[in-house]
């Protein structure tokens, strides 16, 4: 049966590290969790210092800073980031996240259509692996 409210402790998370480390990822809406067909929503956190790699999608992307501070490089432009802020990478589009400040950054994290969660739910911390030619 498809779940059409998940609480956070309901999402499939733990087992889902951030790739390289450094954080983790919780998948709340997905094709398994609640049938979902055109998108996945997330809500992911990174620990202080980590930047992760370069990569790409063959998906739209979306991030909602809840808390934290960082930066996101889209193609060759950088932005700080934080509460209240909401980010958009096009499909194919280099991206790049750190957590700069001193607590822990969580945001929530929509992809559309859905995709690149499967990877993290089917490989974990090695999901996104060839990040430069990550088409995912």
């Amino acid at each position: 049966m498809d779940k059409y409210v998940v609480h956070f402790n309901e999402g499939v998370k733990g087992k889902l590290p951030v790739p390289g480390g450094g954080g983790d990822f919780c998948i709340l809406i997905d094709k398994q969790m609640s049938g979902a067909e055109h998108f996945s929503l997330l809500v992911n956190s990174f620990q202080p210092g980590y930047v992760g790699p370069m990569h790409q999608h063959e998906v739209e992307h979306a991030w909602y800073i809840l808390s934290g501070q960082g930066t996101i490089t889209i193609g060759d432009e950088t932005w700080d980031i934080g509460p209240d802020m909401a980010i958009f990478a096009p499909i194919g589009v280099p991206h790049q996240v750190a957590c700069t400040g001193s607590e822990p950054m969580r945001y929530v994290v929509v992809y559309a259509p859905a995709g690149p969660e499967q990877d993290l739910r089917e490989r974990g911390d090695q999901a996104f692996s060839g990040y430069g030619e990550n088409k995912t």
